[in-house]
């Protein structure tokens, strides 16, 4: 058995930073301009564009064509099984394309629905290989990779609502009320959607509700690891990131660059704090 495992720029996966990790890329428009994520822009590239056609941004999701051809080369580098993830099929239509890529091929075939995006993809990613190492079986690690993502935790403080808009990702009534009230929002991931779950008036206090937020979520139990991700702009973040190695100091607290797909829907600035429990 020789597993590879697939998924896109939605996890953070660096393309061909890993031989059995083979990321396809999604696409970004930016001012009427069509980039394939990683491919053709990276990511600090994006977020300088961001910052000045972030209005009217979009986004765009592997095609079954892409994903085709990647499940025929993944089957001529000699593997036998591949396990996919892919950003909540809620959200974008990846999923379904993978899963109707993977009927055509020969090889034993996995595709999760991750239910989730950015970090904690990229985080099952590498908890499913280490499963491997340690001797489990095909089948025991997709069982254990389905539970991960009823475990995955995301929360975000976007700073686009506007865009977010646009993307449908907040309604058009709790935009305008936002945008007239001044109200920031704290939104958290639950069954694969976005929900907003907390709105404050002021920097201050969307940073303590969003503190409060995680500290809730972690009452009882404390991951191994957890991840701040930030939009291009990394001082919020490390006020996130000091609170976390203080408040909890039995955790490995990591940052990154937030996915550039999830850049285009909440905004530059955006920070949000992400971990599995387990």
């Amino acid at each position: 058995m020789k597993v590879a495992w697939l998924t896109d720029t939605a996890s953070g996966c660096i393309i061909d930073a890993h031989e059995d990790i083979f990321v396809v890329p999604m696409g970004v428009i930016l001012n009427d301009q069509h980039y394939q994520d990683q491919a053709e822009l990276s990511i600090e590239d994006f977020y300088k564009l961001l910052q000045q056609y972030g209005d009217g941004a979009k986004t765009t999701q592997p095609n079954f064509q892409a994903l085709h051809d990647m499940y025929d080369h993944i089957e001529s580098l000699g593997y036998t099984h591949v396990i996919a993830i892919h950003p909540s099929s809620e959200l974008t239509g990846s999923f379904q394309n993978s899963v109707k890529a993977s009927q055509e091929s020969s090889l034993t075939c996995a595709v999760i629905d991750s239910r989730i995006g950015s970090y904690p993809m990229k985080a099952m990613i590498h908890k499913g290989m280490a499963l491997f190492e340690e001797g489990l079986s095909f089948d025991a690690v997709v069982e254990q990779l389905k539970v991960y993502t009823e475990d995955a935790m995301l929360f975000v403080q976007p700073k686009n609502l506007n865009q977010m808009k646009k993307s449908g990702r907040v309604s058009k009534t709790q935009s305008i009320m936002a945008g007239l009230l001044n109200i920031q929002l704290i939104l958290k991931f639950e069954e694969g959607k976005v929900y907003p779950i907390e709105k404050v008036r002021t920097k201050k206090k969307v940073i303590d509700a969003m503190k409060t937020c995680v500290a809730q979520a972690l009452e009882n139990s404390i991951p191994e690891e957890i991840c701040v991700v930030y939009a291009g702009d990394r001082s919020e973040a490390d006020l996130y990131i000091d609170w976390l190695k203080s408040s909890y100091p039995q955790s490995k607290i990591v940052d990154e660059i937030l996915v550039p797909v999830a850049g285009v829907h909440l905004g530059y600035g955006t920070v949000g704090i992400s971990w599995i429990n387990a």
